[in-house]
């Protein structure tokens, strides 16, 4: 355990919520060791992502069994808004993105026993929190489907994911799987996701892999659930990629722009073999860290008990908490 809790930027945060967290315990399932967390109405918040559009909102949801809700929160956890999603079905949203139009794809990508076969995606343009008459309403979904799986309801499958991200004008899937430590990278035609109508049974492409077990050098703390990814995004310059797992953020370095089909697939290959950069987390003070996004002041994590995190420059840090 750290001697002393990080800084997580508290004089960045809105007096308002400053007040709350000198005034009042944090409703977590255990106290936040950072004493930052998000509002208990978000439940178990699976995917996080920053607003490009409005200065100082997050969008968070939970997973399964969380209901058809899309949250805005800010850096203090704060709740500033909160919709009824229309037109897509919470079987497990899993993660967030946000895409160069500034419209939220919400993930429907959970796929705990392998054997979903209604996999989907659905986009939806940006609410205005601080409009009262702002709503959330899908206007496409992309149902898909994983072009190595062949056998479905196996639970030492490869096939469910938490983790997706917006890159090079598409979607963008990583891998978790029961099986190994794996990661394999996915991408959706661009078609599919410019599409003027709903489309289904997409086949996604598989472009590349990563060995998470390789994070797992000698005298790193290990989680209950070593070596699996989620949660991903890109650098706001669109320059590197960031891959959560239960114990460590590992950084890529994204491939270059206009690539052909060829010379993408070399270079991912080249890239993925190891990260260039890599923060080693210790699970006994993020526990099961399920959510990140990347903004200018770095990167925001937060956990199944709400607990928000926040790393202030990535590409320097290695371990977190500092020693």
């Amino acid at each position: 355990m750290p001697k002393s809790a990080p800084s997580i930027g508290l004089t960045s945060l809105a007096p308002a919520a400053l007040l709350v967290l000198a005034l009042a315990p944090l409703a977590c399932a255990r106290p936040s060791p950072t004493g930052v967390a998000i509002d208990k109405r978000v439940r178990e918040p699976s995917g996080l992502v920053a607003s490009r559009e409005h200065a100082g909102v997050y969008w968070t949801h939970g997973d399964s069994g969380n209901g058809n809700v899309l949250f805005a929160i800010d850096e203090g956890g704060q709740l500033l808004a909160r919709y009824q999603v229309k037109g897509a079905q919470n079987v497990d949203w899993e993660d967030i993105a946000l895409d160069d139009a500034g419209n939220l794809w919400l993930g429907d990508i959970g796929n705990n026993e392998g054997e979903r076969r209604d996999l989907e995606v659905h986009r939806l343009p940006e609410p205005d929190p601080s409009d009262p008459e702002s709503i959330a309403k899908v206007d496409l979904s992309v149902g898909y489907r994983y072009p190595d799986q062949t056998e479905f309801g196996r639970r030492d499958h490869a096939f469910d994911s938490e983790s997706m991200m917006w890159w090079g004008g598409t979607l963008w899937l990583w891998s978790k799987s029961r099986r190994d430590y794996v990661t394999k990278l996915y991408r959706f035609p661009t078609d599919a996701v410019t599409s003027a109508e709903d489309v289904d049974d997409v086949a996604l492409e598989l472009l590349g892999r990563h060995d998470l077990g390789l994070e797992l050098g000698d005298g790193i703390p290990r989680s209950e659930w070593p070596g699996r990814a989620t949660a991903a995004d890109v650098s706001p310059d669109g320059s590197k990629w960031a891959v959560l797992s239960y114990e460590a953020i590992s950084i890529f370095d994204a491939p270059g722009p206009e690539l052909s089909p060829a010379e993408l697939e070399a270079q991912l290959e080249a890239k993925l073999l190891a990260p260039s950069h890599r923060i080693t987390l210790d699970p006994s003070y993020v526990r099961q860290i399920e959510a990140l996004s990347w903004d200018a002041q770095g990167l925001l994590l937060c956990n199944e008990e709400r607990a928000v995190f926040r790393i202030a420059e990535p590409l320097k840090a290695q371990r977190y908490p500092g020693e």
